[in-house]
Formats: C-alpha cells, sequence, structure tokens
C-alpha cells in the first residue's frame, strides 16, 4: 500500500527527486513548487490500518525512519492517501477505432517513475502516426501503434517489477547484494548509461519527439 501526502523538507530540495530502497518498499521525495515535496510511502499491507490510524506528528516520525535525514527534518504534512497496489495491463490495447494509452492501458509500480513517462510515449507514437494517416482510425494504424510500443511497454514494465523484486528483499542476508547493484549501477558508467537510457524508454522504436536533435 502507498501512502502519499505533501511534506516540507527543513532542507532545499534543488528540484531532485530522491528514492530510498528498503526491505518494507521504497520511499520517495519528489520536488514541487515553495520547497516542498510530494513524499511516496510505500508499507506492506497488513501495515496499512496502523499507518492510517497515526497523527500527523507520528506520521512524520515514521516517515523520517523509513526516508532518513538526507535533506533534514520533515515537516507540515499535507492530507495523505492510502492506495494499494495493483499491477494492470490491458490484454490488448485497440478496438473498433479505439486505442488505449497511458494509465487505460498499463498501470506500473509508481518505482523509478516509469508510468507518466510510459504514457507520454504512448501518446506521442500515437500521435506521430495520427498525423501522418489519411484515417487515424483505420485498423491497420492502430495495430502498428500496438506492436510499436509492445517493446517499451513490456520492457518498463518488466524493469519496474523487477525494481520492486530487488527494492523488497525480505532475506537480511541478500540486502549487501541490494546495495552492491545499486552502487554498480551509479559508480559503473556503462551500467549507468544503459539504465537511464532503458529508463527514457529507448527500445526497438522510440518516437521520433523524444529523440535528441542534433544541429
Amino acid at each position: 500500500t502507498l501512502f502519499v501526502c505533501t511534506v516540507t523538507p527543513e532542507r532545499p530540495h534543488a528540484n531532485r527527486a530522491y528514492e530510498r530502497f528498503a526491505d518494507h518498499g521504497p520511499v520517495a521525495l519528489l520536488p514541487l513548487a515553495e520547497r516542498r515535496c510530494g513524499l511516496v510511502l510505500t508499507v506492506p499491507t497488513e501495515q496499512a490500518a496502523e499507518v492510517t490510524a497515526l497523527d500527523d506528528e507520528g506520521f512524520l516520525a515514521f516517515a523520517q525512519q523509513r526516508f532518513g535525514w538526507r535533506l533534514g527534518r520533515l515537516a507540515r504534512p499535507g492530507k495523505r492517501h492510502p492506495y494499494a497496489i495493483k499491477r494492470v495491463a490491458a490484454g490488448r490495447l485497440t478496438g473498433p477505432r479505439a486505442v488505449l494509452v497511458g494509465n487505460a492501458a498499463q498501470t506500473v509500480h509508481p518505482i523509478g517513475a516509469q508510468g507518466f513517462n510510459l504514457g507520454l510515449r504512448d501518446a506521442l507514437t500515437l500521435a506521430e502516426l495520427v498525423a501522418a494517416a489519411a484515417d487515424p482510425g483505420a485498423p491497420a494504424l492502430l495495430q502498428h501503434y500496438a506492436a510499436r510500443r509492445a517493446p517499451d511497454r513490456e520492457g518498463t514494465m518488466g524493469m519496474s517489477h523487477g525494481l520492486v523484486q530487488l527494492a523488497c528483499l525480505e532475506q537480511p542476508l541478500l540486502g549487501p547484494l541490494r546495495s552492491l547493484a545499486l552502487l554498480a549501477c551509479d559508480r559503473v558508467p556503462p551500467l549507468r548509461s544503459l539504465l537511464a537510457r532503458k529508463g527514457m524508454g529507448f527500445r526497438a522504436e522510440p518516437p521520433q519527439a523524444v529523440l535528441e536533435r542534433l544541429p
């Protein structure tokens, strides 16, 4: 279960997003305006009722313990909302003169913040195909859209699911392996570059709008 709310950290976030991986799931702070941050806190579902019952002071103490002190003390929590996490993927993306994009086509775990970017690439690809088509609802065009999006869609969902498995290792002896893997992603440039490119959707044929334009 995810708990989502806003908080104000003691130190400026400098427009950086932070995500911490722990045995009970990831916790993230996402930069907002006026020094606020969006807090996304994962807890095991059996603990959700206990966290819901916490007052603001207790919730902040719990969030601080889970996230740490990288941005100093957390304060001023907004209204929090619990969301049960459920992975959903449409078995078919197209119908008669209709197509599913973004969260209508798939919902992925918010770890790594890939769902929104995946939806943008869905929309950009569809716009690119429709712009060059005489009939934007032609079955062949919609089938081409679905086939073109399949590698990015499946790859992003698989990567997000793999990150969840990496982040929620319940065996204490495997914790150091998780830390080593994350350290390698940070310190080994080719691995870091590969992970970044996959996160940006560079699989098969990405939409033209996301490709770099060189003079």
